[in-house]
């Protein structure tokens, strides 16, 4: 394996998963469509999610088929304390259970095929590209939702993401550690821009340890490509921008 192709790999997967909340900038790095080079492909997975109730870790998510998956292994295996820690984070701060800000994926994993999609690119005899990883992915819709709509921007803890240095300001934060990760990438991963978020004036009244009465803050945040918009706070496509994975069938 050369260390070429490994540090390409490594980029691409970095990015896979801390460009955004579930990674859909897979379209970017890899064709997400589920193509004719594998002979089978597994059914959607479940729609993973950071629940901060249940906090269960982003790859006990995933499906058994996909979790063995050569790409999702080599996640596995090169960096799982830096994606737990991300996924941790994200639980921490959200104020709801629910999915929201169109940040729910389902992946389904390709296997076999004249391209063994499922097998390490290292390990096929006579080599395959790195890309595409034979992952496809599409954004969740309200019926795999069961009724949620995750066009409602997300209520995120308006105070702990001010500890991160701004209103707001969801990333970067020290309160992920990127250890694991290669420190030539570090710095990509802390300038990624991979939400927008708006500060929102609840009108229920909170009051303080002085009984002084306050309204009460919260940031409502959609990932990329969305945006909240500043009257409604639902997620709206972000001009510009190319379409997520599943978007174009989301009210379908």
């Amino acid at each position: 394996m050369s260390s070429k192709k490994v540090v390409f790999l490594s980029l691409a997967c970095v990015f896979y998963f801390f460009d955004s909340a579930q990674g859909q900038l897979a379209a970017v790095y890899s064709n997400v469509s589920r193509t004719d080079d594998c002979s089978s492909w597994s059914s959607w997975g479940p729609c993973v999610w950071p629940d901060p109730e249940t906090k269960i870790p982003y790859m006990a998510q995933l499906t058994p088929v996909c979790q063995e998956h050569w790409f999702f292994k080599f996640i596995r295996t090169r960096y799982s304390p830096a994606l737990n820690s991300f996924f941790d984070y994200l639980s921490s701060v959200m104020k709801s259970s629910k999915p929201c800000g169109m940040c729910s994926y389902k992946q389904s994993c390709g296997y076999g095929g004249p391209k063994k999609c499922h097998i390490s690119p290292f390990e096929v005899h006579g080599g395959r590209s790195i890309l595409p990883f034979y992952v496809s992915e599409k954004v969740c819709n309200r019926r795999d939702l069961r009724g949620v709509d995750q066009m409602e921007s997300c209520h995120v803890d308006y105070d702990a993401l001010l500890e991160n240095g701004g209103e707001c300001r969801l990333w970067p934060t020290t309160k992920v550690n990127l250890s694991s990760v290669e420190p030539a990438f570090q710095k990509h991963i802390v300038n990624l821009k991979w939400y927008s978020c708006l500060p929102q004036t609840l009108s229920q009244t909170k009051y303080s340890k002085y009984g002084k009465a306050k309204h009460e803050k919260v940031c409502r945040c959609c990932c990329f490509p969305f945006r909240p918009n500043p009257l409604t706070y639902r997620c709206e496509h972000t001009p510009g921008t190319p379409e997520a994975p599943g978007e174009d069938s989301y009210y379908v």
